[in-house]
Order: structure tokens, then sequence, then C-alpha cells
């Protein structure tokens, strides 16, 4: 029995009848992992939560965390649909690269709203890039400037599949192919964050390059994706 397996009979003793879906998201669900920056994301969904339930996890939680794993994201069925509202970026991205460990689909009866991916959108982007540069005043060497960019691209390259929501397109599945079709439609430079999106997977041309350049090319191509979306007008339920 591996690690999530293990952890997921945990999760079914203590929430019982009480537990309604384990979900794994994120890379592990899309195959978008890598070793070195890839764990399990998770999304338990249950009819109510008490303290004690989140109390008699925390060992199991420990060791959980202690392996490179997020502690997972917690709903009952009733909140998580009083949330597409907050949450549409997570949920849609959820709802799109999700694998059922346990229990039923929770994103059947989810509607998204665009007028809110838009706002998540737009608050995301001018968000990070905010502290993007804050990230770059702060640098102290060319090791710093590239953990930032790595630690970065893959909000981005998320935000970025939305955004092509938002352009009346459904996006590819695997974020770079998200991108490119981004590209084709807005007329952005994609190479910058294929870059760094290479650099993250621990590709050793792509770490080769000067992050000062890197940076300064990405921040613009940034730019350009808020502009966008701050002119884009929409109506419409996902």
């Amino acid at each position: 029995m591996n690690i999530l397996e293990k952890f997921i009979e945990e999760i079914k003793l203590v929430y019982g009848q009480n537990l309604k879906s384990v979900i794994l998201f994120g890379s592990k669900a899309s195959g978008e992992d890598t070793k070195k920056h890839s764990d399990y994301n998770l999304l338990i969904v249950v009819n109510d939560i008490s303290f004690n339930d989140l109390k008699s996890l925390r060992k199991m939680i420990k060791f959980w965390t202690k392996e490179g794993h997020q502690p997972p994201i917690i709903f009952t069925t009733e909140r998580m649909g009083k949330s597409a509202d907050v949450f549409p970026i997570e949920f849609l991205d959820m709802k799109d690269n999700h694998k059922i460990l346990f229990g039923e689909d929770p994103f059947r009866n989810i509607t998204i709203h665009d007028t809110h991916l838009r706002h998540e959108c737009e608050f995301e982007l001018k968000g990070k890039l905010l502290k993007l540069r804050q990230g770059y005043m702060l640098s102290q060497s060319k090791s710093d400037l590239q953990n930032l960019l790595i630690d970065s691209i893959t909000t981005f390259l998320i935000v970025f599949r939305h955004v092509i929501r938002l352009l009346n397109e459904e996006p590819p599945l695997k974020r770079i192919d998200a991108l490119k079709v981004l590209a084709e439609k807005t007329k952005i430079n994609p190479e910058v964050f294929i870059t760094i999106f290479n650099m993250k997977r621990g590709d050793k041309e792509a770490l080769k390059k000067d992050p000062e350049l890197i940076i300064e090319e990405y921040l613009k191509e940034i730019e350009r994706v808020v502009d966008v979306v701050d002119n884009l007008v929409i109506s419409k339920i996902l």
C-alpha cells in the first residue's frame, strides 16, 4: 500500500459514512507532474465538518506533509456548491483535471459564471504581477531570480487556460498547449513562458539562460495578457 492509498484509508476511517468524495487534482491528475516540483493535491468532500474529525486527521496530516504533500482541501457538499463564485478557476481546473479516488463526482452540479471567472483571472494576474515585481526588486542573485521565475510560472499558466475560456474557446488540458492557443488568439509571445516551464522541468539548456533577461520579457508579456482581460466584455455561464 503506497502513501496515497494509506492516506485515503485513514480518511475513510475518520469520516465513515460522512465521506462523500476523495478527489485527486492538479499535475498528478493531468499528467504534467515533475519529480522535483509535484505533489499530491486532494479534495475531500463530506456532509459535515466537525472539529473532532479535523483533530483525528492531524497525526496523518503531519506524516503526509513531511512527505512533501499539501494538506487536503476539505469542503462540505453544501459549502462547495455555494463557493463557485469565489473559486471559479480552482473549481474549473479541478473539474477539467481530476480523478475520483473514492465516492461520487462533486463537480457534476457546479455552475460557473463567466463574470466570476473574469474577476478571479484579473485578480490573480494583477496580484501575481505585483508580487513578481516585488520579488525581482528583492532578489540578490541569479539563483534568486531563477527560483522566482520557476515558482511563479504554474500560476500564470493556470490562469491563462481560463483566459482562453473567456475568449470563447475550450482550453486544451495541457497548460503548454493552452499557452500556444492563447498566443494565437492574443499575439503574445509564448517563448518566454515555455523557457521558464522548461526550467521548472529541469531542462539544462533552459537553466543556463540569464534570468535577468528572461524576467524582463516575462513581465512585458504578462502585462499584455492583463490588458486582454481588462478589455473583455462577457455575459455567459460556463
